[in-house]
């Protein structure tokens, strides 16, 4: 029984003997080295830009929703929302580390303690994913962003104005024909003022629009002319909306991991926004809040099955690769002033699953941790 018995193990050995993965949580000594690896986690970074206008300088201020038709100007509210960009990079989840002692199988971890690639030389590593791939932050792609308070872009006065020349008569002047005229300009309110700079950038326009339809220009003199007419309008118009600002703010999201089909939506109130002071707290004067919706695509949850291996199989959790496959979520910012929609992929909500225990090839993409090249 026992020379019957030695080459069965022997052959068990053979078979599942070339690599050990085992939980840290159960087990973080090993007296035979070996390599740690994290499953990974998707950290989502919300870039949003505002724009306010600094109105130090804008003497006329208080007119250019009066005299320049602005649809949502007021001096009282100058922020207003420029942009969002939502970009995605993948951590180590500190709850999910595993022992991995190769023998006789290449593994390749990177800084971060996440799986670069099993079974695959540098070479081969080098040859499927060309050039070094890059571990920053990718963007998100199919983002959709739809502004409810941005300012009108072309702002057009409302008004045709003059400036005043004063004229006398003398006794014999014929209608039409006084003997002097005064070109000396009575001194003008600050409101008389804003009405003759809102003329001037009426004819600008008027110039601009005659300018671009002309043949008289070669395009390179056109682009000049029209230049030099965008540089003295933008000098006009901040006399009456101030010099725009520009601030980009930086928020983190990472996604709760979805331990059961019933997670299908997280939601949390990202920041507040004011249109009288930015992004602020949530007890300032007129704070809106700006809540974050994050819904997982559930068309990977049927995969949890497939990965669970036989029933009664004690090795086989502790002693295969586990790793997290990315699913895709759906992510979303609403409040009063505008609208954002994202696809993503996250982690968190993807399942893990048991990769074989014998010799095989994968590559894992740095960025969003997805099995990118796969081998048996």
């Amino acid at each position: 029984m026992i020379r019957k018995f030695i080459p069965l193990c022997a052959l068990a050995l053979l078979c599942t003997g070339c690599y050990t993965v085992t939980p840290v949580s159960r087990n973080g000594n090993s007296s035979n080295g070996g390599l740690y690896y994290a499953l990974p986690l998707t950290k989502i970074c919300v870039e949003v830009t505002y724009q306010y206008f600094d109105l130090t300088d804008a003497v006329f201020s208080e007119y250019a929703s009066e005299m320049l038709a602005l649809d949502n100007f007021d001096v009282e509210k100058p922020y207003r929302i420029k942009d969002i960009q939502t970009s995605y990079t993948v951590t180590p989840d500190p709850d999910n580390y595993y022992l991995v002692t190769p023998n006789g199988i290449s593994v390749q971890v990177d800084s971060r303690h996440l799986l670069r690639a099993v079974g695959m030389t540098p070479q081969e590593v080098a040859a499927e994913t060309g050039p070094a791939l890059a571990v920053n932050q990718n963007d998100a792609a199919d983002a959709k962003l739809v502004l409810h308070n941005a300012t009108a872009d072309k702002m057009l006065p409302t008004y045709n104005l003059y400036d005043r020349t004063d004229t006398f008569y003398v006794r014999g002047d014929n209608p039409g024909r006084p003997t002097g005229t005064s070109t000396k300009k009575a001194p003008r309110s600050l409101r008389q003022r804003a009405q003759a700079a809102a003329e001037q950038i009426a004819e600008l326009e008027d110039s601009r629009a005659d300018i671009a339809l002309s043949d008289r220009y070669t395009l390179e003199g056109k682009r000049q002319t029209l230049q030099q007419l965008e540089e003295k309008e933008a000098q006009l118009l901040a006399q009456f909306i101030g010099k725009p600002v520009t601030e980009t703010v930086h928020f983190y999201v990472q996604p709760k991991p979805a331990t059961s089909p019933s997670d299908t939506v997280q939601q949390m109130v990202l920041f507040y926004f004011s249109r009288s002071e930015g992004i602020c707290e949530s007890d300032d004067y007129d704070a809106l809040p700006v809540v974050c919706t994050l819904r997982p695509d559930r068309a990977l949850q049927n995969v949890r099955h497939f990965s669970r291996g036989k029933a009664g199989v004690w090795f086989l959790p502790d002693r295969t690769f586990k790793y997290r496959l990315p699913s895709r979520a759906h992510l979303s910012l609403s409040c009063e002033l505008f609208d954002y929609s994202v696809t993503l992929p996250v982690a968190q909500y993807g399942p893990v699953i048991s990769l074989p225990h014998k010799h095989f090839k994968a590559l894992f993409d740095p960025s969003t941790g997805a099995i990118i090249y796969y081998q048996n």
